[in-house]
C-alpha cells in the first residue's frame, strides 16, 4: 500500500466503467487519497465480488450506481444524482471500453459500430453530462483512457479509430475547459496484467510485452497511480495530454 498523502482530500470522484480490474486499482488509490468514490457499471452483480476485492480502509468511501454508459439518459441521471448527493463533481475518469478484432474486410458493421459506441460515445456521454457541473463550480479533473492500439494494430481498425478518437478528443475538450480551470487528459496503457493475460498465446503475450521498454507487463496499479495524478492538482498545468504507460 503506497503512502497516503492526502492529495484527493474531500474530493468526490466518479470512475465509469469501474467495477474491473482496472477501475478497482482506481478506486483503491482515490480512497486511500481521502476522494468518495461513485462507482458505474453496467452489471449489479458484479458490485458484492468488486467491493470486496478492494483493499480499502472504509468501504463506506465507495458508492455504485448502475447505469449504462451507452445511454445519455442513464448517464446524465448518474451525473445529476451524485452532482445532488455531494453538490459537486471533481473527478470523472472513464475507464469503458471494449474491442472485437476482425480484419476489414471481414469486419460487420455491428462490430464497427459496437465498438465505436463502446469506446468513443461512452467517452462523449460522459464529459457532456459533466462538464455543466464543472464548469459552475470551476474547477474539474477528466481523465479519459485511450489505448496503445491508437496508432494502429492489424485486426483492429474500428477500436483503433476509436482510442485515437479519443485523443483527438481529449486535446479539444481541454481548450475549451482551461478557462474554467478544468484539465482534461487521458491515459494510455500499453499491455497491463489482467486476467485475460492468461487467456493468451506465448508468442503473442511476448510480442505485446515487447512494445514496453521495461519488457514486461504492466500492473493495473501502474495506470492507477498515473490517473492520480493527473486528477490530482498536483497536476493542475497538465492539462490536453496523452500519457503512454507501458508503450513507447
Amino acid at each position: 500500500m503506497s503512502e497516503k498523502r492526502g492529495r484527493l482530500k474531500d474530493k468526490v470522484a466518479i470512475v465509469t466503467g469501474g467495477a474491473g480490474v482496472i477501475g478497482g486499482a482506481i478506486t483503491e488509490s482515490f480512497c486511500r487519497e481521502g476522494a468518495t468514490v461513485v462507482v458505474s457499471d453496467l452489471e449489479s452483480s458484479k458490485w458484492s465480488d468488486f467491493l470486496g476485492s478492494l483493499d480499502i480502509a472504509d468501504p463506506d468511501k465507495v458508492k455504485f450506481i448502475e447505469a449504462d454508459a451507452r445511454d445519455d439518459k442513464e448517464v446524465k441521471s448518474l451525473i445529476s444524482k451524485v452532482a445532488g448527493d455531494f453538490g459537486r463533481i471533481d473527478v470523472l475518469v472513464s475507464t469503458v471500453g471494449g474491442s472485437k478484432d476482425a480484419l476489414i474486410h471481414k469486419m460487420t458493421d455491428e462490430e464497427w459500430d459496437s465498438v465505436i459506441e463502446l469506446n468513443l460515445r461512452t467517452t462523449f456521454l460522459a464529459c457532456r453530462a459533466v462538464v455543466p457541473q464543472m464548469r459552475q463550480q470551476e474547477y474539474g479533473k477528466i481523465v479519459l483512457i485511450s489505448s496503445r492500439s491508437y496508432l494502429g494494430n492489424i485486426g483492429q481498425i474500428n477500436y483503433s479509430t476509436a482510442k485515437a478518437g479519443i485523443v483527438g478528443f481529449t486535446s479539444s475538450l481541454a481548450r475549451e475547459l482551461a478557462r474554467y480551470k478544468v484539465n482534461v487528459n487521458c491515459v494510455v496503457p500499453g499491455f497491463i496484467d489482467n486476467p485475460r493475460l492468461a487467456l493468451m498465446a506465448e508468442k503473442y503475450r511476448q510480442m505485446r510485452m515487447e512494445l514496453n521498454p521495461f519488457g514486461t507487463a504492466a500492473l493495473p496499479e501502474d495506470v492507477a497511480n498515473t490517473i492520480l495524478f493527473l486528477s490530482s492538482d498536483e497536476a493542475r498545468q497538465v492539462t490536453g495530454q496523452a500519457i503512454h504507460v507501458a508503450s513507447w
